[in-house]
């Protein structure tokens, strides 16, 4: 099995110990993971044995299964026990948390990793006793969003509390409560487990024995505490560890992601060997012109592989104020005239997504959240996001049946649901087979309520609650429209995509749109954020460059016309195009 790879590839596949591999957009950087995983598989048993493996973990599902599949493209074996391929999270819950967390913390049953954070405010908010001790906190601060810092301090939503005595006896409470019925957030799971860890040191060394190698994927979004777990999975033997990542596509900041501590790590040459891959595969050279734009002063330079004098120029679509859709038309054209076939209209959030594709996001028909999911999945189904789809269904189906199960309980069952294929298939066919949106609200309303008794074989109509009567801010008439018209597909009327950056992390493309909005205030980003940082970029500024290293071939930025054409050239040279 032979690969072409360049030297900053072999120096990499070559190294063993303690690595940190700082890896530019475009690198080929799963690519370079796949190549290692099979290096080190090949002569595994020899050095190792049959009981010890390889454990390649990643921030996302989706990075995940990235690596596996590449794996699968360009290897000639499967890559299976004892080695694995899982997100560090899946890797801390089962291989630390949930086996040992009855060491620091036994409550007589089995703890869950909850991943609906509603399981958990619906066991504070119909608390009568525990609203009527804590007043409006649990109402203004919501349960789920609580946890406890590496140090001991509470936080809400990333926040500090811990100067408001109140709010730390409230959240204190919170946790205590929610441990004691045996939910756990996945940060509440790395939190124990480094407490584990550090209590039980045996447990670093069976960890180590059990997996020598440790690959870390998107290195950049660990948080503090993951590192302290590696820290003390170092301490207990562990020899080889690589830690693979960008740290200017650092986006996971509010939780707690330390794009700092890898750089650390990089620097320090008396522990560790950083090493880059700074040759960028995908993308022309005028696009990563722009994203080098957000990179700090006498940072590495990344060297384009593929260098043609035709490649298109940067387009900048201009639009009036609040009027982001009339650029869409443009980009479609532009795609199709250079035959591009892979494009994504790109945002900052959700409310100017909702804007291009027209959904009315504060448009509440219904009191219950049962037509809300279902919508959703059938939007989701339509724009083949499938495994999505039936996930959203599944919590609502498993809830309908068993009405009055506990919050424990449910979670139980939908654990227990999760390799039942069949169950996945006729949660399939619910959602295929839903009423059409081209009815009335009303008529949809009653449709789907009896469709839903009869396929699921309910004693009783599910009750979505539907308005009675105009108020200030609903009116009645509406529930004679149609539901299509409050409620769309995840493409714009030109079927383009349009996804939140976030949700394209790690993607690639033959062209992206990236709409900026007129000013940075709040959540928006605006030309005025693509600036070269001072030290690491802001957060925003690393939403842009993710966005911006996406596509191959064409870059197109949506801006306000508000900034003139000699300002344009000034930020992006002349070699632009300006419509």
């Amino acid at each position: 099995m032979s690969f072409d790879n360049t030297l900053e590839r072999k120096a990499y596949l070559e190294a063993s110990g303690k690595v940190v591999l700082n890896a530019c957009p475009g690198s080929g950087k799963t690519t370079t993971i796949a190549q290692k995983l099979i290096l080190l598989a090949l002569g595994w048993e020899k050095i190792y044995g049959n009981s010890a493996g390889i454990a390649c973990l990643s921030f996302t599902n989706v990075a995940k299964n990235e690596i596996a599949q590449k794996f699968h493209e360009v290897s000639d074996f499967p890559l299976s026990y004892p080695h694995s391929i899982s997100t560090i999270d899946s890797f801390v819950n089962t291989n630390i948390t949930l086996p040992f967390i009855h060491k620091i913390k036994n409550i007589g049953r089995r703890f869950r990793i909850v991943d609906d954070m509603t399981y958990i405010d619906r066991l504070f908010l119909t608390n009568g006793l525990f609203l009527k001790t804590h007043g409006n906190l649990p109402h203004k601060f919501t349960p789920s969003k609580i946890d406890y810092t590496i140090n001991g301090n509470i936080t809400w939503d990333g926040h500090d509390k811990n100067d408001d005595a109140n709010f730390v006896k409230y959240g204190k409470a919170v946790k205590q409560i929610q441990w004691n019925a045996g939910l756990l957030k996945t940060s509440d799971s790395a939190l124990f487990a480094l407490w584990i860890l550090k209590k039980h040191p045996q447990v670093s060394k069976y960890l180590s024995a059990k997996y020598p190698y440790l690959i870390i994927d998107e290195a950049q979004d660990t948080s503090e505490i993951q590192h302290a777990i590696l820290n003390e999975l170092i301490k207990g033997g562990l020899q080889n560890l690589d830690l693979v990542g960008d740290p200017y596509q650092c986006l996971y900041q509010w939780r707690d992601a330390s794009p700092d501590l890898f750089l650390q790590k990089f620097d320090d040459l008396q522990n560790w060997n950083g090493l880059r891959l700074s040759e960028n595969r995908r993308s022309t050279q005028k696009i990563v012109n722009v994203f080098s734009l957000l990179r700090r002063r006498g940072e590495h330079p990344i060297t384009v592989l593929n260098i043609n004098t035709t490649d298109l120029p940067l387009h900048i679509l201009k639009y009036a104020p609040n009027a982001h859709s009339t650029i869409i038309p443009i980009y479609e054209k532009l795609c199709s005239d250079n035959v591009l076939t892979q494009n994504r209209i790109l945002v900052r959030g959700n409310t100017m997504r909702n804007s291009l594709l027209g959904k009315h996001s504060k448009f509440e028909p219904w009191g219950s959240n049962l037509p809300y999911i279902i919508i959703e999945a059938k939007i989701l189904l339509e724009s083949n996001e499938i495994k999505e789809a039936v996930r959203k269904v599944k919590r609502l189906l498993i809830g309908l049946i068993n009405p009055g199960f506990s919050f424990q309980d449910l979670k139980i069952k939908e654990d227990e649901a999760t390799g039942d294929h069949q169950l996945h298939a006729t949660i399939f066919q619910l959602i295929r087979e839903l009423p059409k949106f081209d009815l009335s609200i009303k008529q949809w309303t009653i449709q789907t309520q009896t469709y839903l008794k009869d396929i699921m074989e309910l004693t009783t109509i599910p009750d979505f609650d539907m308005r009675k009567r105009t108020s200030k801010t609903f009116d009645i008439k509406t529930l004679e429209h149609p539901v299509s018209r409050y409620f769309k597909k995840a493409t714009t009327d030109n079927n383009l995509p349009v996804t939140t950056i976030h949700q394209v992390k790690g993607m690639t493309f033959d062209s992206v749109l990236l709409i900026l909005s007129e000013t940075s205030t709040g959540q928006n980003i605006s030309l005025k954020d693509l600036a070269e940082p001072a030290l690491m970029p802001t957060e925003k500024q690393r939403l842009i460059y993710v966005a911006t290293s996406r596509p191959r071939k064409l870059l197109c930025l949506g801006i306000p016309d508000a900034f003139s054409d000699a300002q344009l050239k000034l930020k992006f040279g002349t070699d632009i195009v300006i419509i």
